[in-house]
């Protein structure tokens, strides 16, 4: 029987990360029948041409400052689809010599974008909170626990909590980047990767062997990089998605409640078609399917 001996260099030589590319996952930013609810109302903007004009009837202005944050909240969602097509790219570049950025620097942008876009998911759904129960908190001071402060039903609490804490370290890493300038590395060998993605990028690449004796290759460096930031997307997304439809229907319940009212007390003429409850939304949806 013979006994295989292994060497201090091969012990400290760490597994090759993964290069094959995961399969994407594509956010849907608008599908949730409360967006479209309130995209409907929106229509009747149409009929104003200033804000001073909305503002005399309490319905519509209600209606209308819900559009514009449930659009801003969907639009940085669909954004995030956007990251994922830095993150897969198709074709993907075989020479970076004719693009404006290395493989590198390619990276450093999507992870950037990626990180301050989906941070921000959760604020633009602090604000919509903060619009549909008419709390009146300044945009700068819309946290959590402002909105907890002002009474908001614990189930919203609970969700937006999750939603923190599921950005935790992504978060973190935010912070460290936009105020610190810290940045992750990509790879193991990430000084190795950094400067042979310059050198193919401004000159004619170089040759060699990684700190781990491995022969350099940036194209493989690349895609293991892209691998690890396609792992890190898919978690935060799905799961975001998920939370992000648990907080609509809450927040349906509550615009209902509270724009029954101001529509049924309306006296402008406009709300022909409007009076819709949320059971006669979602019988339309049945209908439909």
């Amino acid at each position: 029987m013979t006994e295989t001996m292994t060497t201090d260099e091969e012990l400290a030589k760490p597994k090759r990360a993964r290069s094959a590319p995961l399969a994407r996952h594509i956010l849907k930013s608008d599908h949730h029948a409360f967006i479209g609810r309130v995209y409907e109302l929106s229509i009747v903007g149409m009929n104003f041409d200033s804000w001073d004009e909305v503002n005399k009837h309490p319905d519509c202005k209600y209606a209308l400052e819900a559009n514009e944050y449930v659009h801003a909240l969907a639009s940085r969602v669909e954004s995030l689809n956007l990251v994922g097509n830095l993150l897969w790219p198709k074709p993907l570049p075989t020479n970076f010599r004719d693009f404006p950025v290395s493989r590198y620097e390619w990276l450093t942008v999507a992870l950037d974008v990626f990180l301050v876009r989906y941070v921000s998911v959760v604020d633009c759904a602090l604000l919509l909170t903060n619009q549909v129960f008419q709390c009146g908190i300044r945009a700068r001071n819309c946290t959590v626990e402002t909105l907890r402060k002002k009474g908001i039903a614990p189930t919203v609490i609970a969700i937006l909590d999750d939603m923190l804490v599921d950005q935790g370290q992504l978060r973190a890493e935010r912070n460290f980047r936009v105020h610190q300038g810290v940045e992750r590395g990509f790879t193991q060998d990430d000084a190795t990767f950094r400067m042979a993605a310059l050198f193919e990028h401004r000159y004619r690449g170089i040759k060699g062997e990684d700190q781990f004796g491995r022969r350099i290759n940036v194209t493989r460096f690349f895609k293991e990089a892209l691998v690890e930031l396609q792992r890190d997307f898919n978690r935060a997304t799905r799961r975001l998605v998920r939370l992000l439809d648990t907080l609509y229907d809450q927040l349906w319940e509550e615009f209902e409640e509270r724009f029954g009212p101001l529509i049924r007390a309306a006296t402008h003429g406009l709300n022909a078609g409007a009076k819709k409850n949320r059971k006669a939304v979602d019988s339309e949806s049945c209908s439909d399917t």
